[in-house]
This record gives C-alpha cells, structure tokens and sequence, in this order.
C-alpha cells in the first residue's frame, strides 16, 4: 500500500482536478479516499450556485484515487458515471467520499457522495471504471 504522500504526489499530475478545480486528497486507503473542495468564485455558474460539472469532477477524483493507489500495478479508467443533484451549494467546503463497492476482474463499481462542510449530502455518484492495466496478471 502507498502512503497518503505518494498518493498525493502520483495524483499531483492530474492537473485539471488539483490545479484547475482545486480537489485536495485528505484521506485514502484500500477502496476509500476523502477529498476536498474549498469553493471560490470561478465555481459558480450564472445563477450563483456551484456548477454541476464542478461536483462531478470531485466525484470522478475521488473515486480514481480510491482505485488508483496502486498505480504501479493497476490503472483504471472511468467508464460510466451518473450523478444526483440533491442540494445547492453557493460558497463553504465540498468534500467527496469515494467507497468501491464491487472489483470485478476487469469492471469496479464505485459510489461517491459529497457533502457540504456540515455535512449535509449534496450530491452523490455511481461510477464504474475499467482495469486498463494489471501488472500482476
């Protein structure tokens, strides 16, 4: 298992999710990870809530860091995502909890929900994702 300063240095790469949208890894283990989202101005659409596409993004950075620890041996890559809208959100703190639910020999399924900084359930996601690369086998 990697530590939490590998993680966060492998992902560091994904430059959309850390630099453009600003998701911090806080947490990850084996099919798990936290991340955060500290909301600012270039978050909000036109009617002054946080875009969707914002919660999405959080939602596919979770779940990847949740698959992706051993990313010396494995690599997945998302294959289907949906996602519920459940709350509006203006400014404050997202955070997104990612759980795998099922790994198959080739597909996983994972869920993520994110919530506000008081913990309230804002969105949440189903995704699936497709093993690309087993060094093992």
């Amino acid at each position: 298992m990697k530590t939490l300063e590998e993680i966060k240095e492998y992902f560091s790469h994904d430059k959309y999710a850390t630099q453009a949208t600003g998701a911090e890894i806080l947490e990850a283990s084996e099919g798990y990870s936290k991340v955060r989202l500290v909301i600012n101005e270039k978050h909000i659409n036109g009617a002054g809530y946080v875009m969707g596409g914002v919660y999405f993004t959080l939602a596919d950075f979770a779940s990847a860091v949740a698959l992706n620890q051993e990313f010396d041996d494995k690599l997945y890559c998302a294959l289907t995502g949906n996602i519920d809208y459940i709350s509006s959100v203006q400014d404050g703190v997202l955070y997104a909890e990612a759980r795998i639910l099922k790994e198959g020999r080739k597909i996983t399924f994972s869920e993520v929900n994110i919530t506000d900084e008081d913990g309230k359930l804002v969105a949440r996601t189903g995704l699936s994702s497709y093993k690309v690369m087993d060094r093992k086998q």
